[in-house]
């Protein structure tokens, strides 16, 4: 006997069949195509599907100084709100996590607040002792000024002695101070440099927000193994036009012109990990120019959108935010497998609604699809066998937990 069972659609490989997954003690103990008994059963109905928890592995919690912002309790809900079991915290808060005792804060700031599981960073600039210390889960660069405004003096340097699996912001310091707008060359320069290190090191990196034809077309082109990279919903959706009819869309890296937002999608195969960068502000930040856009709780929705309109399927999805980060962070207890958790996001993928900031958990009331009619809904979310989103509804108490990343091996 199970403590839950959930019985419905659920996708296996590309398929999508009928079946039941039994839970004990929070984690997945049987997936079947008979029937399974179970303390509790959920049954999905019809036009639902019960995909694996999904995992966001580039979110901006904002908190300590900055809880105006967001703070790691509105942050997570709106992660679960929007079918998230895990995020990826970034480190370039205020104060940042330069140090393993501001990591300790950080970690201690998680604890019995998070309402998803969570992974914990750490931001690397000539300060490789520390970051040994701290025991990340993975570590961050930027190549150039960002929120908060720190970059790396010497990337190589920082790459090479990073503890573990890196996440770099790449946009080039040197043209981003000769042009602030941040054309593509600054993003591709970067690239470039980023895969000459990967090449010459042959460490795990992963390129954050790629938004350029030619810095996607480089890396596809060195085909490094151990380098991945990740691409935004709000640079798949939007362009350059979109900014110019709203200045609150100003992004770091920025929203480009139509050649490059069509190269994104003609490669969009290959894209390993779909992330949305949710990076929330005050309304007064946004309008004094702060970069960012929050996406926890429109990302999967507006991808089962697209999977409503054709443009991809199911299954990428469930690959660029479940199967590929499990595999490229190695998150040792997450997979639709016997014995990793019990994460699982619902989706009704016919449900219509109508995008609504203003019912959003995030503290940033504003969307790029405020108005926005979306074929495509998240409607329960599950964390480790308990129901904890339901209907937009966050249930219970914060139940998040910090994954089994690696705790800083590379």
């Amino acid at each position: 006997m199970y403590d839950l069972v959930l019985k419905g659609k659920f996708l296996k490989g590309r398929k999508l069949i009928d079946g039941s997954i039994g839970v004990l003690d929070g984690k997945i103990s049987r997936i079947s195509t008979g029937e399974l008994k179970g303390e509790e059963t959920v049954r999905i109905g019809r036009g639902k599907v019960i995909l694996p928890g999904l995992i966001d592995v580039h979110v901006h919690l904002r908190d300590f100084r900055q809880r105006s912002k967001e703070t790691i309790r509105t942050g997570t809900m709106s992660a679960l709100h929007g079918g998230i079991t895990a995020v990826f915290d970034m480190p370039n808060t205020d104060p940042p996590v330069l140090d393993s005792s501001t990591f300790r804060r950080r970690e201690a700031a998680f604890s019995g607040r998070a309402y998803t599981d969570y992974a914990l960073s750490f931001l690397l600039n000539g300060n490789c002792d520390e970051a040994k210390k701290a025991q990340a889960d993975f570590y961050k660069i930027f190549m150039g000024a960002s929120t908060g405004g720190i970059f790396s003096s010497d990337f190589e340097s920082d790459y090479f002695c990073a503890p573990g699996i890196v996440s770099v912001h790449a946009e080039d310091a040197g043209l981003i101070q000769k042009k602030p707008e941040r054309p593509p060359e600054a993003e591709i320069t970067a690239i470039k440099r980023a895969l000459k290190a990967a090449e010459k090191f042959r460490k795990p990196l992963n390129i954050c927000h790629v938004s350029t034809g030619g810095g996607i077309s480089s890396i596809l082109r060195a085909s490094l193994p151990w380098v991945s990279f990740e691409v935004t919903p709000h640079h798949l959706f939007l362009t350059k036009k979109d900014y110019e009819r709203n200045p609150l869309l100003k992004v770091y890296p920025p929203l480009r012109a139509e050649e490059h937002r069509r190269a994104l999608w003609e490669n969009f195969s290959r894209i390993p990990i779909i992330a949305s960068d949710h990076a929330p502000h005050t309304p007064e930040d946004k309008e004094n120019g702060a970069a960012g856009i929050p996406g926890l709780e429109t990302e999967v929705a507006l991808l089962l959108d697209a999977v409503n309109r054709g443009m991809l399927e199911l299954q990428d999805i469930v690959e660029k935010m479940h199967g590929n980060p499990v595999r490229i962070f190695g998150i040792r207890n997450k997979g639709l497998e016997a014995g990793k958790d019990a994460d699982f996001t619902v989706v009704d993928l016919k449900k219509e609604w109508m995008v609504k900031p203003e019912e959003f958990y995030t503290k940033a009331k504003w969307s790029p699809w405020e108005g926005r009619k979306l074929r495509g809904k998240v409607v329960m979310t599950v964390l480790r066998g308990n129901v904890v989103m339901e209907e937009d509804e966050i249930i219970g108490n914060p139940q998040g937990g910090r994954v089994d990343a690696g705790k800083g091996r590379a």
